[in-house]
């Protein structure tokens, strides 16, 4: 034996040389190594460079000196023996004690040795590498453990152990900051290692492992510490751009997907012209993949609070980095310099919009945890944030259903839990990333139909063309946008788990709307908002009984992403998935019910117009312009609220008109379209047409209310469109038969380049007007068509009768008459122009009408376009276009109107010199039931001024407010008119 003067480390054998040490075949077994010459095992000898000894046991001592020197050795081979193994020989110091570990936990699993100590000297060994890691340069302590890393597999449990037993060693021996700045050391070079590797990969070259060896830092709660590391290394700087978010780890995952990962990159994906427009093979790769990202995100957010707090914080700051995506002149400008790097890009977004949408899978039924939401999140203002647990930023600025008064500080609740923090950041991502996606595809696919009509002509006239080959490639690009851009939007996994996130938000958002007022005041006292239970209670009026104050926090953008969402599958996605669904149809429609013909839950009537055409979704027919051949739903046969959609229907409909809601007129129709096919739809309905019938009975008993009644004022409104909007065709169909006459007679032969250009330019624009105006048109008109059948008085009443005869004579007069021919264009088809079919439309109003005397009076009464060649007109025209057996009801309808016009006549002829005083001052007519204005004094005929306040409620003669309940009946007046004409008329019964 060696004496200690000779070798220092001979005292530790004295020392343990009766102690309760190491067994010195464990040692050999465990870290390949041995201090015995005479040792015939095949571990290295370091008895030259420890200490030599045949000692059974050792010292704890001796063994973590012996053990750190086999970590100190720059060579190893000199001291094997023939036979040692590599992993004897392994001098990468990381690699050689996991390896050290794996074999320690084999024979302690197997129950025959106690190896405790030696795993504790493994440990503190680990560990002083990872802390004092220059003591051992120029080993890179990362690239071993990522080598660790991509060679461990699912059935390697030791490196994922052997991480975190090191990790709570290094957390143990130092402060919790000096341990997350010594493992930031090591890893940070790990993860800027993976980041560069991962971004160069795309959807098909993505590599498993890469999501493997991020599992490493977030699979166990005892080393938290590991995921704050990664959260930390993936944040950017806290005034990071949009764009900067997309050069952070997470982000060079969330930018794979079959969307270019930058706004400036070329699409890669769908690059042949194929009759298939989606593609499930890379449907499942970017399915696989975002669920991979989800579960990164999911156990970032469960490691431990720190680090749920932190992603929190991440998304958040993402979100607020990215808003300006949601502004209007975003989805139009992509290609500006500024917008490109200040905001991230459409593949980053809608990867995150996935993750997020997974995220709420436990708020959608069945475990509807959506009911512990609270609606009162965005009442939060900055300065109490933080304390009451709210991350997203700019919550409190948010639009919202209703308006707060100035200065009125809303109701918050004490404090907001997980669920709601996710529900309303999975809104905000949907608001910026899908909506801003769906706006890009309608203007790429309306740009490619402009391509492909201007390639059809070019083709045409000259197929080897440059122009002609060029068209042909944008052609190409174009289909290629359309197709990438769809298919990410519509991948079947994200549709199934965003179709369940917007039916929970429209169960949440019914269940808030209708809570009872004295679950709310347990509520107030509670300092808790959500609405916790599902009680579905029934629609019984238009408007709950009582609404919460708190749907003053509620932003509009919740009900506006339903509906983009349900509008973009009506229209692009052909409803692969929703009609699997048929608890989401309930959910979407009892919503829409509620919502839409309500202002008191929602101010925005544009907001409620959005829900009309979300509605239109829900049509089992076929819907014009959308893809969709079947879908099968029963909500408008067996919903127990159906009875509410006619009255919430026909008031979104009145609603986008009235004064201090007025829209753009072109958005009015367009508004209005889908509620036309709606309207359409129901009239096949016995019930729903019960209701339009009970709508316009009640309307005939209130017709002097105060607010006029709903039916009234709808009908009213069809009058006023139906006029403008076939007023409005025939005078750019005008203009375009002499544009076309022109052309024709080579008039712009003489024009230059630029003057043809322009006569091409009006041509078109005129031509689109007309197209927009006889659609819209041939709508209202059918309409009035389907009420006309059924229901007939409302539209007789002496308010409404002159209006409707002097329209359906108007537009007869010049489809059939003698100025028809200057409606005469080319190409009909093309400007949707069907005089045939509107002239059998207005046919069937009149003989629908024509049983009312009142009417029939009406008719004959229009100076403006009635005489009594009009029918005549008609039935030449009828007998043309098929309309043959409406012949002899015209000509029925044509004697009663000249029966009673005559009639008339006399009677008008007798009363001819009435005095000024009885006559209407607005349309000079002989009053029969004058009425007095109060503000103004002025005496008029009360259908007069019936039919004015439809339109306007205010005092014709001075502006000042009015309403029907205020005007005076002029007893004394009417007596004396009805005196006067009595006299009259008894005159003339002398006379004759």
């Amino acid at each position: 034996m060696t004496s200690v003067e000779e070798n220092p480390f001979a005292a530790l054998l004295q020392d343990g040389a009766n102690a309760d040490g190491v067994s010195h075949k464990l040692v050999e077994e465990v870290l390949l190594f041995t201090l015995n010459k005479a040792s015939s095992s095949a571990a290295l000898c370091l008895a030259d460079v420890v200490v030599d000894t045949s000692e059974e046991t050792l010292s704890e001592d001796l063994v973590a000196h012996a053990l750190f020197e086999r970590l100190m050795l720059a060579e190893t081979s000199q001291y094997a023996a023939g036979n040692t193994s590599a992993e004897a020989k392994e001098l990468r110091a990381m690699c050689y004690l996991q390896g050290a570990f794996a074999r320690c936990e084999r024979i302690q699993a197997e129950g025959k040795t106690d190896c405790s100590k030696v795993l504790a000297l493994i440990l503190n060994n680990a560990s002083t590498c990872l802390r004092q890691p220059d003591l051992f340069a120029p080993q890179s302590f990362g690239a071993q453990w990522m080598e660790m890393f991509e060679q461990a597999d699912e059935h390697d449990t030791s490196t994922q152990e052997f991480l975190i037993r090191v990790t709570c060693k290094v957390v143990e021996e130092v402060d919790t900051i000096e341990a997350l700045g010594a493992l930031k050391a090591i890893f940070y070079p790990v993860l800027t290692e993976l980041q560069k590797v991962i971004a160069k990969e795309n959807l098909i070259t993505m590599k498993k492992n890469a999501f493997w060896i991020l599992g490493f830092f977030v699979r166990d709660k005892r080393a938290a510490v590991l995921g704050e590391l990664l959260i930390d290394f993936t944040t950017p700087n806290p005034k990071a751009k949009g764009g900067e978010y997309m050069d952070t780890l997470l982000g060079s995952l969330l930018c794979i997907s079959i969307l270019p990962k930058t706004q400036t990159a070329k699409y890669e994906f769908f690059q042949e012209l194929s009759l298939n427009q989606t593609d499930p093979a890379l449907w499942a790769l970017l399915s696989h993949h975002q669920q991979s990202i989800f579960l990164l995100v999911k156990q970032l957010l469960v490691l431990s609070p720190e680090t749920k707090k932190k992603t929190l914080q991440w998304l958040a700051n993402c979100l607020d980095a990215n808003v300006s995506r949601g502004h209007l002149w975003n989805s139009i400008n992509i290609n500006l310099e500024q917008t490109v790097h200040s905001t991230a890009s459409d593949a980053f977004m809608t990867s995150l919009s996935s993750v997020l949408a997974r995220l709420c899978a436990p708020l959608c039924l069945p475990s509807l945890k959506v009911l512990l939401v609270d609606p009162t999140y965005c009442a939060v203002p900055d300065k109490d944030r933080q304390a009451k647990g709210v991350s997203l930023l700019k919550a409190y600025d948010e639009t919202c259903l209703l308006t707060s008064e100035e200065g009125e500080e809303r109701l918050t609740a004490e404090k907001y839990n997980f669920v709601t923090e996710i529900f309303y950041m999975t809104h905000k991502c949907f608001e910026l990333a899908n909506r801003p996606c769906i706006e890009r595809l309608v203007r790429v696919m309306r740009e490619l139909q402009n391509t492909q009509t201007a390639y059809g002509e070019v083709m045409n006239s000259d197929p080897n063309n440059e122009l002609t080959k060029n068209l042909y490639r944008m052609i190409i690009e174009q289909m290629q946008q359309v197709l990438c851009i769809k298919n990410t939007l519509s991948e079947p996994t994200n549709d199934t788990f965003l179709l369940k996130f917007f039916e929970a938000s429209a169960i949440w958002l019914t269940e808030i709307a209708m809570l009872p007022r004295e679950i709310y005041e347990q509520c107030v006292d509670k300092r808790d908002f959500s609405p916790q239970i599902f009680r579905n209670l029934e629609l019984l009026s238009d408007t709950p009984p009582f609404v919460a104050p708190f749907m003053q926090s509620v932003p509009e953008s919740i009900i506006d992403n339903i509906s983009a969402y349900l509008n973009f599958c009506r229209r692009l996605n052909g409803d692969q998935y929703i009609h699997l669904y048929f608890s989401a149809h309930d959910a979407f429609f009892k919503m829409i019910l509620l919502f839409m013909g309500s202002s008191v839950l929602v101010k925005n009537p544009h907001l409620r117009a959005k829900l009309a055409e979300a509605l239109e979704f829900l049509l089992p027919t076929q819907i014009m312009g959308s893809n969709r051949q079947t879908f099968v739903t029963h909500v408008f046969d067996n919903h127990s609220d159906r009875f509410k959609v006619v009255r919430s229907l026909l008031n979104v409909f009145v609603s986008i008109e009235m004064t201090g809601q007025s829209v753009q007129f072109e958005q009015k129709f367009n508004y209005r379209r889908p509620m036309y096919a709606i309207m359409e739809y129901l009239w096949t309905k016995p019930e729903h047409v019960q209701c339009f019938r009970d709508l316009a009975t009640e309307a005939e008993q209130n017709m002097e209310a105060i607010e006029p009644p709903i039916f009234l004022r709808f009908i009213n409104l069809l009058i006023n469109d139906a006029i403008f909007l076939l007023d409005d065709s025939l005078s750019n169909l005008e203009q375009i038969k002499q544009l076309q006459q022109a052309q024709e007679n080579g008039e712009w032969n003489s024009l230059s380049h630029n003057e043809r250009q322009q006569q091409v330019s009006n041509l078109q624009h005129l031509g689109m007007l007309a197209r927009f105006d006889n659609l819209i048109a041939k709508d209202t008109i059918n309409l009035l068509k389907l009420l006309t059948t059924e229901i007939k008085s409302i539209f007789c009443h002496n308010s409404m009768v002159d209006r409707m005869a002097a329209m359906l004579n108007y537009f007869l007069l010049n489809l059939v008459g003698p100025k028809k021919e200057r409606f005469k264009v080319k190409n009909k088809k093309e400007f949707d122009f069907d005089p045939a079919q509107t002239v059998l439309e207005i046919s069937h109003i009149y003989i629908n009408l024509s049983s009312d005397d009142s009417f029939c009076l009406a008719v004959s009464q229009d100076g403006r376009s009635y005489s009594e060649q009009l029918f005549s007109y008609a039935e030449n025209i009828l007998i043309r276009i098929g309309g043959g057996q409406l012949i002899g009801e015209m000509s029925e309808l044509a004697g009663k109107v000249a029966r009673l016009g005559a009639q008339y006549k006399e009677e008008q002829e007798l009363l001819a010199d009435a005095p000024e005083e009885y006559l209407d001052p607005i349309i000079s007519t002989l009053m029969t039931d004058p009425v007095l204005l109060p503000s103004s004094k002025v005496t008029v005929d009360r259908s007069t001024i019936a039919r004015h306040l439809l339109s306007d409620q205010t005092d014709p003669f001075n502006r000042e407010p009015l309403t029907m309940d205020k005007v005076k009946s002029n007893e004394a007046l009417k007596q004396e008119i009805e005196s006067w004409i009595e006299g009259k008329r008894e005159a003339a019964r002398s006379k004759s």
